[in-house]
């Protein structure tokens, strides 16, 4: 394999690193399940054909790539600081990450307005410009100052769910509102896990990158409110979010013993566990293992989705 050969596969291993492949997938995953286990099996009449539903997903995972590249544009520094590798700068120049950003972001944001005219509310695709905007004013400004930055991208991981309800529920509702209203619903308690999952890893993150962070001067939640206050604050999220799930398995999964002991053993231990390493955290290396189980946690609660309806066929 010659040089240049060499070299053109490792900057595309770097692109798909910076764009957070794994995590694009996981996007791809969960709309693809609300669309089949949700909408598809009690709704008759979706907005959204199949093409249209690809390209409604592809512009989602476009914006959330463009967004996680204009972050590293503007990390590169506090990014060295926190021994993190660093891609932009090296294997991708400035000047090509951000000609990408606004290219994905463009399309993304372009395929979101085509597909609200399709449906016939054009002013959906003000989501897509929406969670676009945010991305860039998190890079440039939210993320170094307190909570709001956290709250923004713990509000655009919700708002990955809700869209696919939106496009694809809204603009044919009154064809069976109430079913429609409790298929919505369901996806709007999916959409509150993965806000205050994401609320707390990303407080978490914070806490792993704290010494870098308080180099560079930023004034995040974990800086201004200190370790001891920042571990609270997650606890006390943690708890609230254990609380909502015991209220589910209560209210919904009684008499499901399959699907109660589904969320009990692979959404609600995982969080004790979680709370219990929580306590004795204390350095970089064990908010990221924190991080990495948040992350796992939000995986099952997604295909927690795949599995309750295979149960409901059994």
């Amino acid at each position: 394999m010659g040089r240049s050969k060499r070299f053109r596969m490792v900057k595309l291993k770097d692109f798909f690193n910076l764009i957070r492949y794994k995590n694009l997938l996981i996007i791809v995953l969960t709309q693809y399940l609300i669309r089949y286990t949700l909408l598809i099996p009690f709704l008759d009449f979706l907005s959204l054909n199949e093409t249209q539903f690809v390209l409604l997903v592809l512009s989602t995972i476009l914006v959330a790539a463009a967004g996680y590249i204009i972050n590293d544009y503007f990390d590169i520094k506090v990014d060295q600081l926190n021994d993190r590798k660093v891609i932009i700068g090296n294997s991708i120049k400035r000047r090509e990450a951000i000609i990408l950003h606004f290219l994905l972001s463009g399309i993304g944001v372009g395929l979101g307005f085509i597909l609200a005219w399709q449906v016939g509310i054009w002013n959906l695709g003000l989501i897509n410009l929406f969670s676009a905007s945010i991305l860039w004013l998190y890079s440039t400004h939210f993320k170094r100052s307190y909570l709001i930055g956290n709250l923004l991208i713990a509000l655009l991981s919700a708002l990955v769910l809700i869209i696919v309800g939106v496009y694809d529920i809204l603009p044919n509702a009154s064809l069976n509102l109430a079913n429609a209203a409790t298929i919505f619903k369901i996806i709007c308690l999916y959409a509150m896990f993965a806000f205050f999952t994401t609320l707390i890893r990303e407080i978490i993150k914070d806490l792993e990158d704290l010494k870098g962070d308080q180099k560079m001067g930023y004034q995040t939640f974990a800086i201004v409110s200190g370790l001891t206050n920042a571990k609270q604050t997650v606890n006390i999220l943690s708890l609230l979010t254990i609380i909502g799930l015991c209220w589910i398995m209560y209210t919904q999964f009684l008499t499901d013993i399959f699907a109660f002991f589904y969320v009990l053993f692979f959404i609600f231990f995982p969080f004790v566990i979680f709370i219990l390493k929580l306590r004795k955290a204390a350095y970089s290396k064990d908010f990221r293992l924190l991080s990495t189980l948040v992350k796992v946690i939000m995986f099952t609660g997604t295909l927690s989705m795949l599995v309750f309806s295979l149960l409901i066929r059994l």
